[in-house]
């Protein structure tokens, strides 16, 4: 066995970025974003222009190999790239307006027509009865696909070799490896060695795969044994499960969705791995997989649609939801073209799922479009029932307790994905408001604060209109949970006090004291106040429940689970020349109907008026 030296290495890497060098700059940018993003202090662009760099890396990829095989002049390629090139500035600079969820949808979208333009870019047009065998399809998909494998391999065996080199210095000589060197050095193998050595191994002799005919022993034991069985048994456990909501008469279930479309998924998987074999005497019955597997998922298929119809009638559209229907639809279509016509023609399940998620990411019959314009529609709905206006042009509540609870989840659901999906000009557009209404919002301290920007932004329209707003984990109409806490807590004020503690309530019975003079702490559950004794003795009763209700508006409480407090809620109480102040920095309780239960909370309890012959704070003996 011959092993390539230094020299061969350096020398194919030099032909591979002369091949692809668009392709390596594109994974070289992606690579030193990524390695600025171990920082602390990320910037919300970076992610975007990560996205856009690995979006460039596989449609450069597509743009030299579809020209290399039809053979188009150097020219015609530039001139594609040059538009490639335009094009991924523009998403780029789009993207910065878009909210993380749909940045990550559009680019998840944009990623898988890249993807597939590398698998059928070379193969999109026919070139007679070359291209009708498609055997030089599959193989050059088959080598793409090895090589990947290997390319992922490679890379993750040399980081960990490369990791536990670093961290050698630091267990033998002291030698501290910060730990940001690792994910650095992740990226370099993940952005950098990977494609490059992907690259180096992307077929270019395309005739000869025209001509070949090789097939991996390991691939078909794999595809034959593993894949098909596993896919064939879901396929029966599915089909049970269709015969069971027939019986019962019951819908599927929201999560058979997933389910569906992973056979579906697996399916189509295993029909591309097997193409090759369907025509071999000892394969007979993969060629039966092949004619008859699209003609078995349509049961399944036709179960989930009645799923993603309900759910869009209970709910609307949303880009999930569209997506789902989507392929759904594109699977049935294949299973009723590949079932009624027995087709081999494999090179369209990736040339027809291209085109459909083309069609899929814009225009008014694309994704966004029908997805805000179904939720807006219903939001207008709600809004008309509860005489507040239409969308755009949207009021406060007649009578805030007038509207009920469902509609107040379904409002802040609907302005919380306007909020995730459009941003805080998406809600205001709604609303009918000014767009910097949300700055002007969020700069006033007396509103609301949310656990993330689309709870947090919801829960200002929200209170806009008048209405309380509803978490989505929310239990139910009756009663929520909440937490509040300060977002920076100040130095303690003690001046006019003696002594101070930590307190945490409700806890056990407490004391607050010196040697000679002490205050026990008592909580009362039935009220959710504190009582002061002194000598055994009632001293005074601190009303915690009541001035938290008064510091916390049941309204600013819609945003369950985390609440930021403006500033500490302060309790005060004196008697017989003694005074008693409670601190809280963070509560929690529940919002019931009949007001706010104050379940616990921690801060400072201080006391003046003691004797203070010592200064001992335990509890007397």
């Amino acid at each position: 066995m011959r092993f390539p030296s230094i020299e061969t290495a350096v020398r194919e890497a030099r032909v591979t970025l002369v091949r692809f060098p668009l392709s390596i700059f594109s994974g070289l940018t992606g690579m030193v974003v990524l390695i600025g993003m171990t920082g602390s202090h990320n910037q919300p662009w970076q992610p975007r222009l990560l996205a856009t760099a690995v979006l460039g890396l596989a449609l450069f990829t597509a743009s030299v190999t579809t020209v290399e095989r039809r053979g188009g002049a150097t020219g015609a390629r530039w001139l594609v790239d040059g538009a490639i090139l335009l094009g991924l500035a523009l998403v780029y600079r789009a993207s910065n307006g878009w909210t993380d969820q749909t940045a990550f949808l559009r680019f998840a979208q944009l990623q898988l027509i890249a993807h597939l333009l590398v698998a059928v870019g070379p193969y999109s047009i026919g070139r007679g009865e070359v291209d009708r065998r498609l055997e030089g399809f599959w193989q050059f998909n088959r080598f793409l696909f090895l090589r990947y494998l290997v390319a992922a391999f490679y890379a993750a065996l040399l980081w960990i070799r490369l990791s536990t080199a670093l961290g050698a210095p630091d267990k033998l000589f002291g030698m501290k490896v910060p730990a940001e060197t690792y994910f650095k050095l992740w990226a370099i193998m993940a952005l950098g060695f990977h494609p490059w050595f992907f690259l180096a191994g992307v077929p270019r002799n395309y005739a000869a795969l025209d001509t070949l005919d090789d097939y991996p022993v390991g691939l078909k034991v794999f595809t034959q044994f593993v894949l098909m069985p596993l896919v064939a048994v879901y396929l029966v456990i599915l089909t049970a499960y269709l015969g069971k909501i027939v019986i019962t008469r019951t819908w599927p279930g929201g999560w058979i969705g997933y389910l569906v479309s992973s056979v579906s998924t697996v399916g189509v998987l295993a029909l591309l791995l097997v193409h090759p074999i369907r025509e071999r005497a000892d394969s007979r019955w993969v060629n039966w997989y092949g004619r008859w597997w699209f003609v078995a998922i349509l049961p399944s298929l036709a179960m989930l649609l009645m799923a993603i119809g309900k759910r869009l009638e209970q709910y609307g559209v949303t880009e999930p939801r569209y997506f789902l229907l989507v392929l759904a639809l594109w699977m049935l279509g294949l299973s009723l073209y590949y079932g009624i016509t027995a087709s081999r023609n494999i090179k369209l399940i990736p040339m027809s799922l291209a085109a459909v998620a083309v069609l899929a990411s814009a225009g008014p019959w694309g994704a966004y479009a029908i997805s805000r314009r179904s939720q807006v529609a219903r939001l207008d709905r709600i809004l008309q029932a509860n005489h507040m206006g239409r969308a755009g042009d949207a009021g406060r509540a007649p009578v805030a307790g007038a509207v009920s609870f469902e509609d107040r989840r379904e409002l802040s659901a609907l302005l919380r994905y306007l909020s995730n999906t459009r941003g805080g000009r998406g809600v205001t557009a709604v609303l009918g408001l000014p767009a910097d209404t949300v700055t002007a919002w969020e700069h006033d301290s007396t509103q609301g604060t949310g656990a993330s920007p689309g709870d947090r932004i919801a829960a200002l329209a929200m209170r806009h209109l008048g209405l309380s707003y509803v978490n989505r984990w929310e239990p139910g109409a009756r009663e929520q949970t909440f937490w509040a806490n300060l977002a920076q807590p100040r130095a303690l004020d003690v001046s006019g006090f003696q002594l101070a503690r930590v307190f945490t309530y409700p806890g056990p019975a407490g004391w607050i004291g010196t040697e000679s003079d002490s205050l026990q702490l008592v909580p009362e559950d039935s009220s959710g106040a504190l009582v002061v004794k002194h000598g055994g003795g009632a001293l005074l009763k601190l009303d915690l429940r009541g001035v938290a209700r008064a510091a916390l508006p049941l309204d600013s409480l819609g945003a369950t689970g985390y609440n930021q407090l403006k500033r500490s809620i302060v309790v005060d109480g004196s008697a017989e020349g003694f005074r008693v102040r409670v601190v809280f920095e963070s509560i929690r309780g529940m919002v019931r109907p009949n007001g706010l239960e104050l379940q616990g909370g921690t801060g400072f309890v201080l006391a003046a008026g003691l004797r203070t012959s010592g200064t001992a704070m335990s509890p007397p003996p």
